[in-house]
């Protein structure tokens, strides 16, 4: 069997979770399933493509501005998506994400599509950079598929009260982490304050980032010893640093550049804990990187995450400043509930696998070309 897909999550992606869940299963189907992967790609600075064992692409400087240098390339990376659908040379075809350009090339051939999350439907009217403005061309795009790959239940139950969409349409698979089996590169260390939680990502909107830090500044005043460590996602904007001032825990919070993966590995490891305060998600790999790191989790107690942490996790409301500043006292003052907590992580862990994420896409995969 041979599958293809599209350049759409690594044109202009570095990092992101869409891009490494696509990296990853191209890798495990490749390598573990033996399959014939083939991803239509020509430029791209994509971190999880450098060892080039699923595509060799060429890296680009930006020479016209970054926002018109990745269009530029996109455009070019859409073209050569184009050819290589129009060629037919596959089986079955996943864009990796909802763009339609490919429709008029596909033919006959069938095609399947991952929905991650709705978070620009249920949240467009609240965050206004969240426009939500492609739910018709989704629509489409659902309407045509295949099948339909879900990251969880709950992304499936959102999928059905959004869109129209036949339930037997939908196959869960749940996404995974290559953290459960990553080899960090010996003696390798970065330098973090003896005692943190561990905050990953985007601090804009729906993640409630700003509210998650009032909760927790009286804990940060009284617990001398105790800092926020935010990983990724860019230097603090003026907005938030003004916020720590006027909170006067400026000192107590701290950004930290993930330039690869070991960097991000030896965070999780070292943090006394993570914290995940969303307000929705869709799946939350984080939640997995840290069961993998043996790092303990607490979470919102909101969309997918008790489906997918269950008993490994500390919960709180998102939207209740006591009860985030109570559950966060306990992972911090609670050594033996830590440890519960990682063991718990470990066996949960297991559920999450990339070859089972592989292993479950190809069946999919085969079930759709059975039927063309």
């Amino acid at each position: 069997m041979k599958v293809l897909y599209d350049h759409q999550s690594f044109s202009g992606a570095k990092y992101g979770g869409i891009a490494r869940y696509f990296y990853d299963l191209m890798y495990n189907l490749k390598f573990h399933q033996h399959v014939d992967v083939d991803l239509a790609l020509l430029f791209s600075n994509n971190h999880y493509l450098q060892n080039a064992d699923i595509k060799k692409v060429i890296p680009f400087s930006f020479f016209l501005g970054y926002a018109k240098t990745n269009m530029m390339f996109s455009h070019i990376n859409r073209f050569n998506s184009a050819l290589k659908i129009a060629r037919q040379d596959f089986d079955v075809f996943h864009p990796t994400y909802f763009k339609d350009y490919f429709q008029p090339f596909l033919g006959k051939k069938p095609f399947v599509i991952t929905h991650h999350d709705v978070i620009p439907e249920k949240f467009s009217t609240q965050y206004a950079s969240l426009d939500g403005f492609d739910k018709p061309q989704k629509q489409k795009i659902l309407d045509k598929a295949a099948k339909i790959i879900a990251v969880s239940e709950n992304t499936k139950q959102d999928l059905l009260e959004i869109f129209s969409v036949a339930p037997e349409k939908i196959e869960v698979i749940y996404h995974s982490t290559h953290f459960a089996t990553y080899q960090i590169t010996p003696g390798f260390d970065i330098i973090t304050p003896e005692k943190y939680l561990l905050y990953i990502g985007n601090r804009e909107n729906y993640k409630n980032f700003d509210f998650f830090v009032k909760a927790i500044t009286p804990l940060l005043k009284k617990d001398k010893d105790l800092y926020l460590v935010c990983g990724g996602n860019g230097s603090f904007s003026d907005l938030e640093q003004k916020m720590f001032a006027e909170l006067k825990v400026g000192e107590k919070i701290i950004h930290q550049e993930i330039e690869n993966d070991d960097v991000l590995y030896r965070l999780y490891q070292k943090a006394i804990g993570f914290v995940y305060p969303s307000l929705y998600e869709g799946f939350g790999i984080p939640i997995l990187e840290a069961f993998a790191c043996g790092c303990p989790v607490a979470l919102s107690d909101c969309s997918c995450f008790p489906e997918v942490a269950q008993d490994a996790a500390l919960y709180f409301k998102p939207d209740d400043e006591e009860q985030i500043l109570y559950q966060i006292e306990q992972l911090v003052n609670n050594a033996e509930l830590r440890f519960d907590l990682i063991k718990k992580g470990y066996l949960r862990l297991k559920d999450f696998s990339p070859e089972i994420t592989a292993q479950k896409t190809l069946e999919v995969y085969k079930s759709v070309v059975k039927k063309a």
